[in-house]
């Protein structure tokens, strides 16, 4: 079988690194994308991966351009993998309209754009993986991080409904959603946009003083570890190893704390619906009128 050819985002660092090492380990060949190839440097010279210029972030007329001339240059791409975004903290109050525009323009306009160039060839082909990396944060939200909590439970709805519109054309989607992996995300000065003391408002120092404490604390200790993240994604995506045989899930919960959480989110859900149903049925026109 011929390697298969992954294009994948945000290849700098964290779980983007991981899985293009991954990928090239188990023989496959990867187009590691990232805003800035120069600052790839661990995946300088590793066999099977070539780093390219790639921004989600671009116009979408530059970033089909850029898909356009990836193909020629490297051929059909197999699997694409949506994995670039950044954390975006502050209460809501603090942050200006375009800090929010930023951040769903990286979590959620971004990978859909990037989806709108490369479909084109995908559906050419009748064949093709899509693969959004997205966050447990998907499901609950958090005290100065709510944009970011609120752009990926978009980008969660939005794949999930393009998976749907483009099965018909012989294209797979996977939803991984990842809990806390010990990557270098929640590192001061890593891809996270912080609020400077210059636009805190001093009403909300309480609030964002939790919420800074707890990144920092999580930092170094998170239960996940990217490199097994990086395999099972690779296992998932291929229905080999821990996954052999099985068919790609619509939606993958990635870590033992992404589990247990959005199962928690799910029963409180369903708990509240149980404590309002009499009041919530109680609008509707009766029965056969």
């Amino acid at each position: 079988m011929a390697p298969r050819v992954w294009l994948i985002t945000g290849c700098s660092s964290g779980f983007g690194l991981r899985l293009a090492q991954t990928v090239a380990a188990r023989g496959d060949l990867v187009i590691a994308g990232s805003r800035n190839p120069d600052k790839a440097t661990e995946l300088a010279g590793q066999k099977g991966i070539t780093p390219v210029r790639i921004d989600h972030n671009d116009d979408l007329p530059v970033l089909k351009k850029a898909i356009d001339d990836i193909i020629a240059a490297h051929g059909p791409i197999d699997v694409v993998v949506s994995n670039a975004a950044y954390i975006q903290t502050g209460t809501v109050e603090e942050l200006t309209p375009e800090d929010t525009l930023r951040q769903f323009q990286a979590n959620l306009f971004g990978p859909l754009n990037l989806y709108r160039a490369v479909l084109p060839h995908l559906r050419a082909r009748g064949q093709g993986t899509l693969v959004t990396i997205g966050s447990m944060g998907a499901w609950y939200t958090l005290n100065s991080c709510n944009v970011y909590t609120s752009s990926k439970a978009a980008l969660r709805l939005a794949v999930l409904g393009l998976a749907g519109e483009i099965r018909g054309f012989g294209i797979q989607h996977c939803l991984v959603e990842p809990g806390y992996f010990r990557t270098g995300l929640l590192k001061p000065g890593a891809n996270m946009g912080g609020t400077p003391p210059s636009v805190r408002l001093p009403e909300y120092a309480e609030v964002n003083k939790g919420t800074d404490d707890a990144l920092a604390m999580f930092n170094g200790i998170q239960l996940g570890n990217p490199v097994k993240g990086a395999e099972v994604i690779y296992d998932v995506v291929t229905s080999t190893g821990v996954a052999e045989g099985r068919p790609l899930p619509e939606f993958l919960p990635l870590g033992s704390d992404a589990c247990a959480t959005i199962a928690a989110t799910v029963q409180k859900t369903l708990d509240d619906i149980e404590a309002w149903r009499s009041v919530a049925v109680s609008t509707d026109f009766p029965e056969g009128t």
